[in-house]
């Protein structure tokens, strides 16, 4: 009980800041919590993409070195899914594993969902999985 107490607290005051550029190419994300801020810009490339023919069938997503919020070098990568309405990205290389996210607006644009996933190098451990719904602010 208490942790979970704890817990709820803290995702109480957890904010997600988003912005796109450069025609939706690249997304910058700001997340912040009660241990800090977390700031990176991911570029979205490869297939299914803004610029890829639709008989193409080689492609490769741009990797861009980038810290995580412990501050491990990882590989990024990001695309653009379902008609450019969701985006998903890996980050790849992690002590512990790699981290895949998917995120998308519900809810008249009003919500964003981001769905994380964290996939262990330990095979003995399961993915963890977790849905964030950010409310706009007014």
């Amino acid at each position: 009980r208490i942790t979970r107490g704890v817990a709820c607290s803290l995702i109480g005051r957890t904010t997600e800041i988003t912005k796109q550029s450069n025609n939706g190419r690249e997304l910058y994300l700001k997340g912040t919590n009660p241990k800090g801020a977390w700031e990176r810009t991911l570029t979205a490339s490869g297939f299914p993409d803004f610029e890829t023919k639709s008989s193409q069938t080689d492609y490769s997503h741009m990797k861009k070195s980038i810290k995580t919020a412990e501050s491990e070098d990882v590989e990024a990568e990001a695309w653009w899914e379902c008609r450019g309405t969701k985006h998903r990205s890996l980050l790849c290389g992690g002590k512990k594993g790699n981290y895949e996210s998917l995120r998308y607006v519900e809810g008249g644009g009003d919500v964003l969902v981001c769905e994380s996933i964290f996939h262990p190098k330990d095979s003995s451990k399961k993915k963890a999985v977790v849905k964030w719904r950010f409310q706009r602010d007014p």
